[in-house]
């Protein structure tokens, strides 16, 4: 009965140390993980001109995970908006920015709200608004 007992003991024993050790290690790969931090993701650019120039602004952002983020899509709702933005993998800890071009001569409503679309390795899409209005 002994035997039984102290055999039952240390399996129970290593099945928790190989428990705790495949939990550590899945915990240790889940963190190697990008991760995307905007300063904002709405931007009112208040009154614009309709015949105005180009109205410039950016959206700024970090890696804040502990791998590099890429960039895979980044897409506007309407071709009012030219974006530039990086191609090369940020680093973590580093940031960058998606400059955004405004064309107001082809918005025809006087409020709008426009919106980018943002997907990258770190997971779910972010959306970036733009809002604003046009003066005739």
């Amino acid at each position: 009965m002994k035997k039984i007992f102290l055999i039952m003991v240390m399996l129970t024993i290593s099945f928790v140390l190989t428990a705790v050790a495949f939990a550590q290690e899945s915990k240790d790969t889940e963190d190697f993980a990008a991760k995307i931090t905007f300063d904002k993701t709405i931007l009112d650019i208040g009154k614009v001109s309709k015949d105005s120039d180009n109205v410039n602004f950016e959206f700024s952002f970090a890696n804040t995970g502990n791998a590099p983020l890429v960039l895979t899509y980044v897409h506007p709702s309407c071709s009012c908006i030219r974006l530039e933005y990086p191609r090369e993998p940020i680093a973590p800890g580093d940031s960058s920015h998606i400059i955004a071009k405004l064309l107001p001569s082809t918005i025809h409503e006087t409020s709008f709200k426009r919106n980018i679309l943002v997907k990258s390795n770190a997971g779910k899409p972010v959306r970036l608004f733009i809002i604003g209005k046009i003066k005739p």
